[in-house]
């Protein structure tokens, strides 16, 4: 039984959930290509966690009421973003993508397509990505239970099975989302790495497959300025650290987690050798520490329909 409700997929509406943050001009062609969109009804979420408003973006909104419902909240964080716009979508259907993207006009209706299929809860799209082009040599979606570490390949083709998705591009119902219990918040540290892979580990706990939509596909710019970065490397392995050790302790059998934390330690000192410099061991442990903590607890899905400024 699919997990999408909907009989006719032509009438089947969309909302599509576009966290930003200090993106300008890129956010502005990734919207006008959302608005080109050969299916209806479809409704975008722009949640801005922007330092300052930005003038074109607003006429963009102001100019499409109706299709563009604009959001400027105080928070930042990216799992925190997609939490608030799932919960406050007008559709049961919802598609995620980053705010530096191109797409052609059946993205949309691609994803719509892939949740139809047969007990599908998420969809992952195809990425074409413009500086670092994604490796197509082996099977898209993978997840390295030995490591903890997603493999990606999504700038390959055709239609399969997958075990996570790119964040950049995919979908899922709203009905899914809260079986799964959201996007964990606890991953919002730094560039909020795998948050989107811990979170379809929990998908396919519930019972659903993820599938892979190679036609539902997109141009990741993966632009220079904004988004989620940390402002160091000692920084970065502290994010990269808590987010690995929160996938290692939920998801992994016990056998495997002493490769994995291997494998982590193991990445410390390649980071400190490179960089040439012992903070890495410093904040990487702490992550590590701090992750450990967070795993026990439950999955953090607050409750943003209310008390969020809009």
């Amino acid at each position: 039984m699919s997990a999408t409700s909907a009989v006719d997929q032509k009438k089947q509406g969309m909302s599509i959930v576009v966290p930003t943050l200090n993106r300008g001009s890129c956010l502005i062609d990734t919207l006008n290509d959302l608005l080109d969109q050969d299916h209806r009804p479809i409704e975008i979420l722009v949640v801005d966690q922007s330092s300052a408003e930005d003038g074109v973006l607003l006429n963009l909104c102001r100019e499409h009421p109706k299709l563009i419902s604009y959001h400027r909240v105080q928070f930042r964080g990216l799992p925190l973003a997609r939490n608030y716009g799932w919960q406050r979508a007008r559709y049961d259907t919802i598609v995620f993508v980053d705010d530096d993207i191109r797409c052609g006009r059946s993205l949309i209706s691609e994803h719509l397509r892939g949740l139809s299929q047969p007990n599908v809860g998420m969809v992952a799209g195809g990425v074409d990505e413009r500086i670092s082009p994604d490796n197509c040599s082996g099977p898209p979606g993978r997840f390295n239970s030995w490591t903890a570490t997603p493999v990606r390949s999504f700038g390959a083709n055709g239609t399969c099975l997958v075990q996570h998705v790119a964040g950049c591009n995919f979908s899922v119902t709203r009905s899914v989302l809260q079986a799964a219990g959201g996007f964990d918040e606890a991953l919002a540290v730094g560039a909020a790495l795998y948050e989107e892979t811990e979170l379809c580990m929990r998908v396919r706990k519930c019972g659903f497959d993820i599938y892979f939509n190679g036609d539902a596909r997109l141009h990741h710019l993966a632009a220079a300025n904004g988004g989620c970065r940390v402002p160091d490397i000692p920084s970065y392995m502290r994010s990269l650290a808590h987010n690995r050790a929160i996938l290692i302790e939920r998801h992994l059998r016990w056998f495997q987690t002493p490769v994995a934390y291997f494998r982590l330690f193991l990445l410390f000192i390649s980071y400190a050798a490179h960089y040439r410099t012992l903070d890495i061991f410093r904040t990487g442990i702490a992550g590590l520490l701090a992750g450990l903590r967070a795993a026990k607890q439950p999955p953090i899905c607050g409750n943003h329909t209310t008390g969020v400024q809009a």
